[in-house]
């Protein structure tokens, strides 16, 4: 791939960059004194353009989709290189497969969760599920959906249709970082693989699921091998970051750790994470040219909106303004 065909996208970058919100915007909405006060504080923000439907502050979450799919729609139509854009947004394809399999397997209606994004267009695979015309997805799609079809038709266990969809996607993102080329994007992918996978060997951990469990959840592609996740299995939860010690994830996995054995959750280790894909980006920001900074705004909106989510649920259920603010992720400024 030659990096100069991000020449003339990098400067629009830079604009959007500055349009993030900042620490005091933030700030503002997590001391407004409402929660419909909160989401107001959008109406002078990029969020303005997609609120006029917004009558309650539970609104939050169209004025979140709609924005989200503004800005996917954005980035294809200015990016030369489909495919990078492509690698960001299969996530919410295969979230959506996720719905639409469960709703047709669980006989319910799980409408309210699709996303309107995706590298196939809404619309178009609520089509095909509902005439189970699954020869009209992208062949990576329709085998993963008829797999999982077939799973659930033998085995009868929803939790499974998550695990073998995250495989599908991730191998299916693997492929294409490493088509687009260079190595800023498959680096990229292979880190929330490894991500993901050691968050599952916890939670197995946790759950006193044997070898054999984890070893039919884990993700193939990322840097670190299974057998070395399968062994930390039977050590003691306090030896892993020291298992982990030769890896770029030591020291998140420590405090990770230390605050589980404190609270006996892992909701730290996800915001961890997030925080260490966050620092990855950037250290990127400064790229002149190439994908680098398309990648990392697309990143950096993304867990704008997550902030945006997590202040409203808080501000929606009389949270402390602390305690929002400690479930915050890091920012790209």
């Amino acid at each position: 791939m030659d990096r100069m065909v991000f020449n003339q996208v990098i400067p629009r970058i830079r604009v959007f960059e500055s349009r993030l919100l900042d620490k005091a915007k933030l700030d503002r909405m997590i001391n407004a004194p409402s929660a419909m006060g909160a989401i107001n504080e959008l109406q002078e923000t990029e969020y303005a353009a997609v609120m006029n439907n917004v009558k309650r502050a539970e609104d939050y979450e169209e004025v979140l989709n709609l924005e989200l799919e503004r800005m996917y729609k954005l980035f294809y139509e200015m990016t030369p290189v489909k495919e990078v854009v492509d690698v960001m947004s299969m996530k919410y394809e295969y979230h959506n497969l996720k719905v639409l399999v469960k709703e047709k397997l669980l006989q319910k209606d799980f409408s309210h969760l699709l996303i309107p994004v995706g590298t196939t267009d809404l619309a178009k695979l609520r089509s095909i599920f509902a005439q189970e015309e699954y020869r009209d997805l992208r062949p990576r799609t329709r085998k993963a959906v008829e797999t999982i079809l077939a799973d659930f038709e033998e085995k009868k266990d929803p939790q499974r249709i998550g695990i073998l969809f995250d495989r599908y996607m991730y191998k299916e993102k693997l492929d294409l970082a490493n088509k687009v080329g260079g190595t800023f994007l498959p680096k990229y992918v292979k880190m929330q693989i490894d991500l993901a996978n050691m968050e599952t060997l916890l939670r197995v951990k946790l759950q006193q699921k044997g070898r054999d469990f984890l070893q039919t959840v884990l993700i193939n592609g990322g840097t670190i091998e299974h057998y070395k996740l399968t062994d930390f299995l039977t050590d003691s939860i306090d030896n892993l970051p020291g298992k982990f010690f030769a890896t770029d994830y030591a020291d998140m996995l420590k405090e990770a750790i230390e605050d589980y054995v404190q609270t006996d959750s892992l909701n730290l280790f996800n915001k961890l994470s997030d925080n260490y894909l966050m620092k990855v980006m950037k250290a990127e920001k400064v790229v002149t040219f190439g994908l680098e900074p398309l990648i990392g705004f697309i990143y950096a909106k993304e867990t704008e909106m997550q902030t945006i989510r997590t202040i409203m649920v808080g501000k929606l259920n009389n949270v402390d303004a602390e305690q929002i603010r400690e479930r915050l992720r890091d920012s790209y400024a």
